[in-house]
This record gives structure tokens, sequence and C-alpha cells, in this order.
């Protein structure tokens, strides 16, 4: 994977002699203890253009004291959308509606992905951010090179200081300490300094996509597991991210770690900084994946049930009075039942939703069996 190689305002293009980690040194102030941003974070639902990374570079570890994490906020992903700490609500995340991506305009059709980012964990004078987002890799994914120019598509689009960055540098922590990690504001004659880009946007990803000249008709043997990863200059970063994808089953999802980097070593416990952000968003993800999923099998089922109980009315009515049975049934399923999108968005309880999957999974055998027989 190639790109064009950019250098971070805060750090030389090529590690120095003394960096231990591959990060440039710096006499910044003393090194404090790693801690979350006393923001929760939020799932989104909408992603803008951002720029471009750079290529890989060399860079070698070695052992640095461990500091121990101390969080005020909750370490794992808030499932709500808005900035409120209520976990029940899927509202959007701002009042204002998100720019639409070209990739949104082109594929209007396409339900938008699930989004969710922890919150910003700072370390001495570096600032991580975790993201993660749902992708069911397009049909004509079936490659890993497909994959990683998809994976760099969705990354380009993901507009990390729009949805981070008043989180990460409202407490001044990390690499916003003493008013460091800002940029001049876009626009002319704004004067409003805003929250600079990342230096690392790290990634990796992992999707059961359909192999070549498959169409899925023949079950599980036409998918493959594919994985891509990438490092962006942080060396090992993308591997790191990788396996807490695989130990943590995360399948038909892209995880992102974000890095400000504000010029002080940190040693190998970036490491589990990484990981740390990374699986507090990539549970969130997962679980309003498993509700999603719960909620449209409800609804299909629902749909079922609805038509087996106008054959079964039509059936056991005479021919003269089917039209009025037809008519009974609809009634008592209620207008919509069966056809309403997005009526169960407001069980957020996963348990639940499964003992009602169930339920109505009984309901359709029964209703099946009642329809052979009449």
């Amino acid at each position: 994977m190639t790109s064009t190689k950019r250098a971070s305002p805060s750090r030389s293009s090529s590690p120095g002699p003394n960096d231990i980690d591959g990060e440039a040194s710096s006499s910044s102030p003393a090194r404090k203890k790693a801690r979350f941003s006393s923001t929760s974070p939020s799932p989104v639902f909408g992603v803008d253009l951002i720029e471009d990374k750079g290529e890989e570079e060399d860079e070698s570890a070695s052992a640095e004291g461990s500091s121990q994490l101390k969080s005020n906020s909750k370490a794992h992903a808030n499932p709500n959308p808005s900035p409120s700490s209520n976990p029940n609500s899927n509202a959007a995340s701002s009042p204002n509606p998100k720019p639409v991506s070209l990739h949104q305009w082109l594929h209007p059709t396409q339900p938008p992905p699930l989004l969710t980012h922890s919150p910003g964990l700072h370390e001495s004078s570096s600032t991580f951010v975790g993201f993660t987002i749902s992708l069911v890799p397009p049909s004509h994914i079936s490659t890993i090179s497909a994959l990683e120019k998809e994976c760099r598509r969705i990354i380009r689009e993901l507009d990390v200081i729009s949805l981070v960055g008043e989180v990460v540098s409202r407490d001044d922590e990390g690499a916003f300490q003493h008013g460091e990690g800002r940029a001049p504001g876009r626009g002319k004659g704004t004067g409003k300094e805003r929250v600079r880009e990342p230096d690392h946007r790290m990634w990796a990803c992992r999707v059961l996509a359909l192999k070549e000249g498959r169409d899925g008709t023949q079950g599980e043997d036409d998918y493959q597991l594919l994985e891509a990863a990438f490092d962006d200059n942080e060396k090992y970063g993308g591997q790191t991210i990788l396996r807490a994808l695989r130990e943590n089953n995360g399948v038909d999802v892209l995880s992102v770690c974000c890095r400000w980097y504000g010029g002080d070593m940190i040693g190998p416990i970036r490491f589990q900084h990484i990981t740390t952000t990374v699986m507090t968003s990539l549970k969130s993800t997962l679980k309003l994946m498993a509700l999603r999923d719960l909620r449209t099998n409800m609804e299909s089922l629902d749909e079922e049930i609805a038509s087996l109980r106008t054959s079964l009315a039509l059936k056991m009515a005479s021919d003269h009075s089917a039209e009025n049975a037809r008519t009974q049934v609809q009634t008592q399923d209620g207008p919509g039942k069966g056809q309403g999108k997005g009526k169960y968005d407001e069980i957020d309880d996963e348990k639940k939703l499964e003992r009602l999957v169930m339920a109505r999974e009984r309901t359709k055998d029964a209703l099946k069996k009642k329809v052979a027989s009449s």
C-alpha cells in the first residue's frame, strides 16, 4: 500500500538517534498518567471528506515504564448518538444534518454505516481515539487489494475533527495541553483555531466477502474471510488493531485508531492505548450491529406471520366471504403491521429482542402447520 509521505507538524519526518519508539524527542513537561477524556463517546451516522495520510516508516520500540490508566468516564462506548448520557437514545448526534459524501450521493439506497468512537485517552503529550465502523463489503470486493481500497475510501470520508475535535481538546490534556494541537481555522477571515488533523490513522478490517465468481447462493462456501491492516507510520499499529479484532470476533467492521503526537516518547505503552480505545468502540459497534440485525429479523418475521394469517383465514373462509376474511385479518394485524420499518428501534435490550424473535419463530411455525393441514 503506497501513498504520499507527510511529515507531522510536531515531529521530524524520520526518527532521530534518540527516538526509542519512532517519535521525535522534545523538552515537554513531565509525563502524566494516561486517562480518558471526561466526555463519553457517541455513535454517529454520517461522514465527511478529510485528507489522506502518509506511508509506513520503520521505528524501534524499547521498554519504558508503564502508567496506570485513570478514567473519568465510562470505558465502554456509549450507544447514544447524541452528546447526552442516555444509552437508550438513537437520535442523531447533531441537530444539524451532516453533509452528504460523494459515495453516499452516488449510492443513496445503501443504509448508513454504524459508527462509534471511544473517549480521548491522554498519555503524556499524546492523545488516542478509537473508531469502529460497520462494513458490509459490496459484492465486487473479493480480494484484499479491493478491500484495502474500500477502507481507504471510508477513512478519507471520516471527518475526525468534526466528530471528536471538541471532545479531545476540551480538557487541554495530552497533545492539546498548554494550547497545543491546534491549527488555523478553515475559511477566509475566520481567525478561529481548530483541532489539527491527527498524526496517525492506523486501521484494521475484517469482513466476510464473496469469493471471486460466487454470488452467495451456495451458502457459506461462497464466502471468505478477508483481513487488511495499515500502520500509517505507527509501526505495528495496524497489526495491534487487527489482533484486537481477531480476539473479539470482530467481523464486518473497520476499526481506526487516531493518534495526536505532541513530541514526548511514551514507548510500548502506546500499544496498550491503541488496543484500549479500539476495544471501547468495537464493543459498542458490535452491540449496535447485533441490535440492528435482531430488529430487522423481527420485522421480517412480522411480515411472514401476517402473510400466513391471511392465507389461513382465506383457506378457512368460503369463497363468498374470502374478501371479508382478508379484511378481518388486515384489521386484526393493525395498519402497517408486519410492514412497518423502525418500529422496534426503541428496544435497546438485546436479550428482550432475542426472546421476541424466538416467540415470533414459534408463532410462524405453528401457523405454517395450520396452513399445511387446513
